[in-house]
């Protein structure tokens, strides 16, 4: 996929991009959130609509418990709101919009686990900003196809043989990686379901997810 360009999987736009760690206090939230890990490998494992529990650790609806360390995330809000600018900048829009967004949580694994496939309801757009990241012991997000019709398609494997395995030929696919690695983001739609698959790992897998939400300016 083309870094800082809109890439399409499925027909959805999906854009990414990296945040310099330099511009924000990433060593002291890598810090804060690595001691949460230490209280508890597994945190807030409420069912996110499946039948399956999610066993990682991670901070949604959950900041005020007070097991755990409140994450200061003072530094981050002004990166985002340039990364998520130039993301709708790029977007083919018939007017301007505003946007609002908001951190929904943070997780942090180093443990054989999974978080189950679920979509961000209650938002527009979904970012995800991998914190912490190493290529050779994560996985990055998995999301899923959201047309049935890819585990229909005759032949499919003679398929996957013909086309090359870039974006533009996700529809043969039933799910889809966005390559990324450290201090990457990606921002997608957020009713596209994803789920995600760790593997032990000496290095910890930090990953922040956001919420973003857009409104049609009104003229003046």
């Amino acid at each position: 996929m083309i870094p800082n360009e809109i890439n399409y999987i499925w027909g959805l736009p999906a854009y990414i991009t990296k945040i310099n760690p330099k511009l924000y206090e990433k060593n002291k939230i890598l810090s804060q959130i690595e001691k949460n890990y230490e209280v508890s490998k597994v945190r807030n494992n409420e069912n996110t609509g499946s039948f399956f529990k999610t066993d990682i650790h991670q901070s949604l609806e959950d900041e005020d418990n007070p097991k755990f360390k409140k994450i200061n995330y003072y530094s981050l809000p002004q990166q985002y709101e340039k990364i998520i600018a130039n993301f709708f900048y790029k977007l083919a829009l018939r007017k301007s919009v505003k946007f609002t967004f908001v951190i929904a949580n943070y997780t942090c694994v180093r443990h054989n686990s999974v978080m189950p496939p679920h979509m961000h309801t209650d938002c527009t757009f979904s970012l995800v900003h991998y914190l912490s990241f190493d290529k050779k012991q994560h996985l990055p997000t998995i999301f899923k196809s959201p047309y049935y019709f890819n585990q229909l398609l005759p032949q499919q494997k003679n398929l996957r043989n013909i086309f090359a395995n870039q974006e533009e030929n996700s529809w043969i696919y039933n799910q889809w990686v966005i390559g990324t690695e450290e201090d990457g983001i990606v921002i997608v739609p957020a009713v596209l379901e994803h789920w995600v698959r760790n593997l032990d790992s000496k290095k910890s897998r930090i990953t922040i997810a956001v919420n973003i939400n857009i409104n049609e300016k009104k003229s003046k």
